[in-house]
């Protein structure tokens, strides 16, 4: 499956760098904007420059994202890939647009892109994958033409429907999405909050106590004052 993907030339797409998007920290990549020798515009997720201990968990990620987003191609919730360079970086579709939580600021008109995320996730559960880092405000952009487009898959889990595992596991691993959906409601329209969705949130906040790497407090995890 790999073989699919092709490998493209690391010194042309460096001659052609448009500039930088993000400059990651030590084990955090590197994202920056080129173009492909027919003139299509990419962005290029690159943990190239990286300190060589950060290098091989950098590429654990690659390899997963890059599984990821062959498995939701056709779901159109995911950008395209276009291609690896090496076992370091991988070619994206330049989506254009913007993080939603930039989109509009101020706007109440956002609150019409929560059910697009909600029945964006809805097409990455039904082939059983679950995001888990929805949480993160950079990770729902909306691209042009106002689609919404789910970033970072590295660390998504996929079960295989029907099986047991995702059974058993799946739906109970799918709630941190929907809790994540709830945050977005906080996000963009906290006025529409229900009773049903502070519950939610503070069950969740709860449960998020137990996970040791959870470093934020719990109301303002929830987005909820208790």
């Amino acid at each position: 499956m790999r073989d699919a993907v092709p490998q493209l030339e690391r010194t042309a797409l460096e001659a052609r760098r448009d500039g930088w998007l993000v400059r990651g920290r030590w084990s955090k990549a590197d994202l920056w904007t080129s173009h492909l020798d027919d003139g299509t515009p990419v962005v290029v997720k690159d943990f190239a420059g990286k300190p060589f201990l950060a290098r091989p968990w950098a590429r654990v990620q690659i390899a997963r994202e890059a599984r990821f987003l062959r498995l939701l191609a056709e779901t159109g919730v995911v950008p395209r890939l276009l291609g690896r360079i090496g076992k370091d970086a991988l070619v994206l579709e330049h989506l254009g647009g913007t993080p939603l939580h930039r989109h509009r600021k101020g706007d109440p008109g956002r609150a019409e892109y929560l059910p697009r995320i909600a029945e964006a996730l809805a097409r990455v559960h039904a082939l059983g994958v679950v995001h888990l880092d929805l949480r993160g405000r950079e990770n729902v952009h909306v691209a042009e033409g106002d689609r919404i487009v789910i970033l970072d898959w590295a660390g998504a889990i996929a079960f295989r429907p029907g099986s047991l595992a995702h059974r058993l596991i799946f739906p109970r691993l799918r709630r941190v999405d929907e809790a994540a959906l709830v945050k977005w409601k906080v996000i963009l329209a906290p006025d529409t909050l229900t009773e049903e969705d502070r519950r939610f949130l503070a069950r969740y906040a709860r449960w998020r106590l137990l996970w040791p790497f959870n470093r934020k407090g719990l109301g303002r995890s929830s987005g909820v004052t208790r």
